[in-house]
């Protein structure tokens, strides 16, 4: 059995990478952790997920403009949906749900209207 309590998470502010490492510290002496991705270790910070955290809850919080910003780069794929949650500090399933109501506004735009003619009945 895991013990839950050796498991640290790691939070790469450079490229948004959350990873964890198991283990005890030995001989006392701090250990260098470097990011998996890209092999940094100046910007690795102790990482605690906001839902963990005590505090006022956003609950149907608005977007903000810079917000929306993150997201449109996930949407073009520039981030991943789990690193737009760690940016903004909202869950992931926002997240998701904000991008597919993007998506839908995008489509609804974009589709051509129909025009009625005469010779639709209407007008029979």
């Amino acid at each position: 059995m895991i013990d839950r309590r050796q498991i640290k998470n790691w939070l790469c502010e450079d490229c948004t990478f959350v990873f964890q490492t198991f283990g005890i510290k030995q001989n006392g002496k701090p250990r260098k952790y470097f990011c998996p991705s890209c092999g940094e270790n100046i910007s690795v910070v102790k990482y605690e997920a906001d839902r963990f955290n005590q505090g006022p809850k956003r609950i149907k919080q608005p977007w903000k403009d810079e917000e929306i910003k993150v997201i449109e780069q996930v949407m073009n794929g520039e981030l991943l949906k789990y690193q737009a949650a760690i940016k903004l500090g909202r869950s992931i399933k926002s997240v998701r749900r904000k991008i597919e109501r993007m998506n839908e506004e995008r489509l609804r735009r974009n589709r051509p209207k129909k025009r009625r003619s005469e010779n639709d009945g209407y007008y029979s």
